[in-house]
């Protein structure tokens, strides 16, 4: 955590970046953009896998196929956790910004 006396330099410096060569200072926007989209793309793919997954262990229960039940669980237990680490990640990403 900054204090608010390195806070206020650090917004000095990056008036002063920003003034001194504006192209250079919307490269960084134009990045985070495009992370966030990377990241929306991945939350989205990990949903749909989830629901995949969990409809294919149902089906495998349903067929009495135990073992291809406990790997699909498995893959939606992965999928949600990757899910939670990607949210977790973009509030710390939000909260460092």
């Amino acid at each position: 955590m900054l204090s608010d006396q390195e806070r206020a330099t650090l917004r000095d410096i990056e008036d002063r970046m920003l003034a001194d060569d504006p192209a250079w200072a919307e490269a960084f926007d134009v990045t985070a953009a495009r992370v966030a989209r990377q990241r929306a793309h991945e939350m989205a793919f990990h949903l749909v896998a989830v629901v995949v997954w969990t409809v294919m262990a149902a089906l495998m229960v349903a067929a009495g196929a135990p073992g291809p039940a406990v790997f699909f669980a498995a893959l939606t237990g992965l999928s949600v956790w990757l899910i939670r680490r990607l949210r977790r990640s973009a509030r710390t990403d939000t909260a460092a910004v």
